[in-house]
């Protein structure tokens, strides 16, 4: 029995596993058009080195098979059930005292690990190869180095100091036209200086003033400095413009992101949806595949039934379509702070498990 139950997953997997990757690499090509356009373009007009044209290519391929990675999900197991019903597979298994929560198992596992895969591609290859396209973009397409240097910086830390920063030369290791307010019971406290130097969360001041003032607004202590030393509990990288987007960061990167963000009292709503979306892009995977069992199983009666695999087809292609618009919605009041970050990654997952439970557990419990 052992044996024959093994026989049956690898055969479930081999039925899975070509449909699936036949999908990722159709998606993909569909995914690719609009920026081959585009690189051809570049090529022919713009006089971009073909190596580079297809290293920008390549570089684009692991974040698009992440996006297509659930509908190709569906597609393999829709594709695999709707087989074992025409070849009357199926009937045959369930004859030979074979379950149907025995078929299905193996199928929702196959679903997990292309999630789990999704999931280590969204994490360790995506942000290398968006960072490092980005830069290529940059260096060879835009002929302009990444900028260094930031203008007009505020921020807050967690002792109720508020800073500005004029400019930031990150090779250099210099700032320059530093203000510091420090709150106290009446008027703040300002410090400025003309120049700064910092080491990790250490800044050096240089050729600044302190300024105190009374209950009036009018100042009743000033002193010259030539260098002061404070400690600043946020590092000056934060402020680069050359900074990672979410997408060229892994989630332990974004979250630093965020917590150093949050210190300085900078709103990073937007930078939290994307940091649930990371693991909720991935998480569609089993959604996807749930949903496409729920759709056979419901619709699919036999293997003549071929206006019930139509109108499963036709089902799924109007579900997904109409799952990356309720993405599009939820991640936009997301980051207008509408409904919570969690909220905003996790709701059309949620709504699709939903409706996939309802497919499936008429199935076991009719």
């Amino acid at each position: 029995m052992s044996r024959s139950s093994t026989i049956l997953d690898r055969y479930l997997f081999k039925q899975f596993l070509g449909p699936f990757v036949l999908a990722v690499g159709g998606f993909v090509i569909i995914g690719i058009i609009d920026l081959l356009f585009l690189l051809v373009d570049l090529f022919v007009n713009s006089g971009v080195p073909l190596p580079v044209i297809v290293r920008l290519l390549a570089y684009k391929v692991p974040a698009i098979m992440v996006l297509f990675f659930p509908m190709a999900t569906l597609f393999a197991i829709m594709l695999l059930l709707v087989r074992l019903a025409k070849d009357n597979e199926m009937t045959i298994l369930r004859a030979s005292g074979i379950s149907l929560t025995r078929i299905v198992i193996p199928i929702v596992l196959f679903a997990l690990i292309t999630s789990l895969f999704s999931y280590w591609i969204n994490e360790k290859m995506v942000p290398w190869t968006s960072h490092v396209s980005q830069k290529l973009i940059m260096r060879e397409i835009q002929k302009k180095p990444p900028p260094t240097i930031v203008e007009n910086v505020f921020f807050q830390d967690e002792n109720d100091r508020y800073f500005y920063i004029k400019n930031i030369d990150s090779k250099r290791g210099l700032m320059s036209t530093i203000f510091l307010f420090e709150l106290t019971d009446s008027y703040p406290r300002m410090i400025t200086a003309k120049t700064a130097k910092w080491n990790k969360n250490v800044w050096v001041l240089e050729n600044g003033y302190v300024q105190e003032f009374d209950g009036d607004g009018k100042v009743q202590f000033s002193s010259h400095f030539d260098v002061m030393r404070i400690f600043v509990d946020r590092e000056v990288s934060s402020f680069y413009t050359d900074q990672k987007t979410p997408r060229e960061m892994d989630t332990k990167e974004l979250k630093n992101q965020i917590q150093t963000l949050d210190k300085g009292g900078i709103s990073t709503r937007n930078l939290k949806v994307e940091y649930y979306m990371k693991t909720a892009e991935p998480g569609a995977c089993v959604i996807f595949g749930l949903l496409g069992i729920g759709f056979c199983l419901t619709f699919v009666r036999s293997g003549k039934d071929w206006w019930g695999v139509i109108f499963a087809v036709c089902a799924a292609v109007l579900t997904v379509g109409f799952y990356f618009f309720l993405v599009a919605i939820c991640r936009s009041l997301g980051n207008k702070g509408l409904i919570d970050p969690v909220v905003a990654a996790w709701l059309p997952n949620s709504l699709y498990l939903a409706l996939s439970g309802v497919f499936i557990t008429r199935q076991f419990f009719r």
